[in-house]
C-alpha cells in the first residue's frame, strides 16, 4: 500500500520490473497485500485501488500458464468482492494483451468496468487527479525509478515505502 487516493481508498502499486516470483507466488503476495489494504482502510472506506505497472515485464514459460491470472481475477470477484474500486494497468505489452484477450471472457462485467488500460502518460495524469500531491508524487517517483535502467533492484528496494495499518510511511523492506 503506497498511499491513499482523494477518497481515502488505499492504493496498491506494483511494477512487473521488480517481480521475481512465479505467477502462483505472485497471487499469494497480492492476497497478502489486499488484506493489508483492508486493514488500513479508515471507517466508511470499503474498497481499494490497484495500479499494475507492466513496465519491465519479463515473460517466462511459466507465465504463459493462465491459472495464476485466473486466480487473481477470481479473487477479485469472490474473496474480495466489492473491495475493488478500480485497477489501472499501465503499458500492456503485446504478449500480455494476447493473454488478456484469452482470459477477458472469464471476467465479470462488473469487474471489467473497473479496469482501465492506460499508457504511462495517461496513468500519470490519472494519478495526479485522483491522489493528493504527496501520494501522487510517491507513485510517480516509483514509476520513474522503475524506468531508470541505471538503478539496480537493490538500489530501488532501498527507497520502497509503504503505508502501515496506522497510516505511517515505513520502509517496505526492512
Amino acid at each position: 500500500v503506497i498511499g491513499s487516493d482523494l477518497q481515502r481508498r488505499p492504493v496498491i502499486y506494483f511494477c512487473m520490473k521488480n517481480q521475481m516470483l512465479s505467477g502462483a507466488q505472485c497471487l499469494d503476495q497480492k492476497v497478502v497485500t489486499m488484506l493489508q489494504a483492508i486493514d488500513s482502510m479508515p471507517g466508511g472506506v470499503e474498497d481499494m485501488v490497484h495500479i499494475w505497472d507492466l513496465h519491465g515485464q519479463q515473460f517466462r514459460l511459466s507465465d504463459l500458464n493462465p491459472a495464476p491470472l485466473v486466480g487473481m481475477i477470481q479473487s477479485q470477484d469472490c474473496y474480495f468482492a466489492e473491495r475493488l474500486h478500480e485497477t489501472i494497468i499501465i503499458g500492456m505489452p503485446r504478449v500480455a494483451t494476447a493473454l488478456k484477450d484469452a482470459l477477458w471472457p472469464l471476467v465479470s462485467e462488473k469487474t471489467k468496468a473497473k479496469v482501465r488500460f492506460l499508457s504511462e502518460e495517461e496513468a500519470q495524469e490519472h494519478i495526479k487527479t485522483t491522489c493528493d500531491e504527496e501520494v501522487a508524487g510517491r507513485i510517480l517517483a516509483a514509476m520513474q525509478q522503475n524506468r531508470d535502467n541505471r538503478l539496480s533492484l537493490e538500489q530501488r528496494k532501498q527507497s520502497w515505502m509503504r503505508v502501515n495499518e496506522s497510516g505511517q510511511l515505513v520502509p517496505l523492506v526492512a
